[in-house]
């Protein structure tokens, strides 16, 4: 059966941003379910588990959780071309790519929205956030300002000077890597907060970001179908049993075990559980199962190992 491929996202969320330039990059059609921009989500929990963020990718009635682990199935997916493209020196990028991603993704991210200017945002959505966060995401704290500027004069170093047009890529590959897309993210994310002052600042971080906007074909997006979220249930229905069968099903934590109910928690912001049976638990993924009886959805949910923690249920407590 054909992948189906579904981004479950809202277009201004800067993570869907991130996701979608990747699948343009590698020009796979796919499908787009404009989710609520805050909660109740309820047509996207038989597929997520309980999962909060956005977005995620489903891929039949395979659900990927996390924009890391979402880029990953992309790479194994659609190989061509890379996310991970050698140096010029000859280097692997992935582990270079996905280590800046842990600052980029998290401090850098959250710096730029604590200067969000708060009086614009719907009273419902900074609830719905602080919610998500622990602590009010979007402050317009003027005290992290200072903070916020020494991160992006640091991020702006990473952005090589060029001579004769040469490509701005981070990591000095000769085409775009994981870690341009996660720069960029941070770089579209702070155009939106900060306007023309950024522009003017950074100009290197600018640059590069346009570079990375005409590379990942930007307004592609509008171009590809859009389904209602009944219809991606629809389609995690008619793929239920066909996929699964997980590779070499295997638990190497101590605590958990192949088909023991769990909860799969981040452990930065949206602390809430994803709850299904254990089908691998290993260094690079988790993977669960979650049957939502009420919708008739069987999903296969997959996270990232690093940034979620797994914890048993109790049965009763269901």
């Amino acid at each position: 059966m054909a992948d189906e491929v579904i981004l479950h996202w809202y277009p201004a969320s800067p993570f869907s941003q991130k996701v979608a330039w990747a699948l343009n990059y590698k020009n796979v059609d796919y499908k787009t379910v404009t989710i609520p921009v805050i909660e109740p989500r309820p047509k996207r929990r038989p597929l997520d588990g309980g999962y909060r963020k956005t977005p995620i990718l489903q891929i039949g009635n395979h659900v990927y959780c996390d924009s890391k682990r979402i880029l990953d199935e992309i790479e194994k997916r659609y190989p061509e071309p890379s996310l991970y493209p050698k140096t010029r020196g000859g280097q692997p990028s992935e582990a270079l790519g996905k280590g800046l991603a842990r600052w980029l993704d998290s401090t850098l991210f959250m710096t730029i929205a604590s200067q969000f200017d708060t009086s614009l945002l719907p009273e419902k959505f900074l609830k719905d956030r602080a919610s998500f966060a622990g602590q009010s995401a979007f402050s317009g704290d003027p005290y992290l300002h200072s903070e916020l500027y020494g991160q992006l004069e640091l991020a702006q170093k990473l952005v090589p000077t060029t001579n004769n047009n040469e490509t701005l890529w981070i990591l000095d590959t000769p085409t775009l890597s994981m870690a341009d897309l996660h720069l960029a993210m941070d770089s579209f994310f702070a155009t939106n907060v900060l306007g023309g002052d950024f522009i003017e600042r950074f100009p290197r971080l600018s640059e590069h970001m346009d570079q990375v906007v005409a590379a990942i074909q930007f307004s592609r997006t509008e171009e590809m179908p859009e389904l209602t979220a009944d219809e991606a249930l629809a389609v995690a229905k008619k793929h239920r049993g066909a996929n699964a069968v997980i590779e070499n099903p295997v638990s190497e934590s101590s605590k958990v075990t192949v088909g023991q109910l769990v909860s799969v928690i981040p452990t930065d912001t949206g602390k809430v559980p994803s709850i299904g049976k254990l089908l691998t638990l290993n260094t690079q993924e988790i993977v669960i199962e979650h049957t939502n009886t009420e919708a008739d959805v069987q999903s296969i949910i997959h996270f990232p190992t690093i940034g979620h923690v797994v914890m048993p249920v109790a049965q009763e407590k269901l």
